[in-house]
């Protein structure tokens, strides 16, 4: 954005006419704009969240009421605690849907209607602030640049008068704070492009294999009778056994790319996790490519095939456990670091309004320069502490 700088800007310390630069002014008031629409976003992302934990409990509960659900080979990645480690088969989730003792009466909780609509009102909230927000760091350097970088002549005014050096530390200060601080939210949005990238990662991956279990279990399931497992048209046996292989191969490609994601981040990762992740990548995911070779590779082995087949499958359960239990703390690690990153930029957006109220104080002061328009009579900011 150009605007045309009038003599106030100069290196020299002649008379500045009081009349505002609107150019500055103009992008003052856009950044209090962008800068009031962030906070709402920030607010409603928070509450965002809320309701979708909420929202997911009410449609537990609900679930819950005409009979309690059975529990499945397989458990849904999004219904294990964080932090429960599970040592036993992935056949035996040890879920609770009840609701907790201590907490608030069912008929008190808000039904999953309410939520759904407070879910939609929060996501037209955030929508239509995104835009706004969004060029808050344009007008804010915008700011920068003119009052900062191209410093006016009421802020040299000012700290060349009698209070001009306290209000220089406090200015050098306020500055620093912004400069830390903006570092870390930087930092933190890397942290949390690159979980987002690993969660959806070992999210697919744990799709992946779950399908490559299901195929399985219609034609090898140890549930399954001997005669039952071999009767059938054998094309098709073949041909499941080649889909479940196909499937493996992704969860695997999609296994490795999360580790990709997460190794500039490995600090994260403590020790269950790091042996979690350390035993699928040493075992693999690709069990279903192995018992497709076990099945039709042409090999004959001394051991019969029913047994083998059925160490694999089991080989495959325990993984498949291994796997959730990671799929799990990425999942958690990544909703984590999006609430340190919204954290961080709370804590920058205040610095910089701290910064911006000493810019506005120091043009208060002289009375000479003014970032308000010709019809205001006062600010809105004033220095506080952050």
């Amino acid at each position: 954005m150009e605007s045309t700088v009038d003599s106030g800007y100069a290196s020299s310390s002649g008379w500045l006419s009081p009349h505002p630069d609107y150019a500055l002014s103009r992008t003052y008031e856009n950044w209090k704009i962008a800068d009031a629409a962030s906070q709402r976003l920030v607010a409603d992302l928070r509450a965002l969240e809320v309701c979708r934990t909420q929202l997911q409990a009410a449609k537990r509960r609900r679930n819950s009421e005409p009979k309690s659900p059975k529990p499945g080979r397989k458990p849904s990645l999004l219904q294990l605690p964080f932090g429960k480690r599970k040592s036993a088969k992935a056949s035996e989730p040890p879920l609770s849907t009840s609701p907790p003792l201590d907490g608030p009466p069912t008929e008190t909780l808000p039904s999953v209607d309410e939520l759904e609509a407070q879910l939609e009102q929060l996501n037209g909230r955030i929508t239509a602030a995104q835009p706004a927000a969004e060029r808050l760091d344009a007008y804010f350097e915008e700011l920068r640049r003119l009052l900062d970088d191209g410093r006016p002549v009421s802020w040299r005014s000012s700290m060349s008068s009698g209070h001009g050096h306290s209000s220089a530390d406090e200015y050098t200060r306020a500055r620093k704070t912004v400069g830390a601080r903006d570092q870390a939210y930087v930092d933190g949005k890397v942290t949390t492009k690159a979980l987002q990238h690993a969660c959806n990662a070992i999210q697919s991956a744990h799709h992946h294999y779950m399908k490559a279990m299901e195929l399985l279990d219609a034609v090898c399931s140890p549930k399954k009778s001997r005669w039952e497992a071999v009767m059938g048209d054998e094309q098709s046996r073949q041909t499941t056994y080649r889909e479940a292989a196909e499937w493996a191969k992704k969860a695997q490609i999609c296994f490795n790319e999360c580790v990709k994601a997460l190794q500039p981040h490995w600090d994260l990762l403590k020790r269950d996790e790091l042996q979690d992740c350390e035993d699928l990548q040493n075992t693999g995911l690709l069990q279903a490519v192995q018992l497709y070779k076990l099945m039709y590779g042409g090999k004959i082995l001394a051991m019969g095939i029913t047994q083998q087949v059925q160490i694999m499958v089991q080989k495959q359960d325990a993984v498949f456990a291994r796997l959730t239990n990671f799929a799990v703390w990425v999942q958690d690690c990544t909703k984590f670091c999006e609430t340190v990153e919204l954290d961080a930029r709370e804590s920058r957006d205040a610095a910089r309004r701290h910064l911006v109220a000493l810019w506005v104080k120091a043009d208060e002061d002289t009375e000479r320069y003014s970032l308000a328009a010709p019809s205001e009579n006062s600010h809105v900011f004033t220095a506080t502490s952050v």
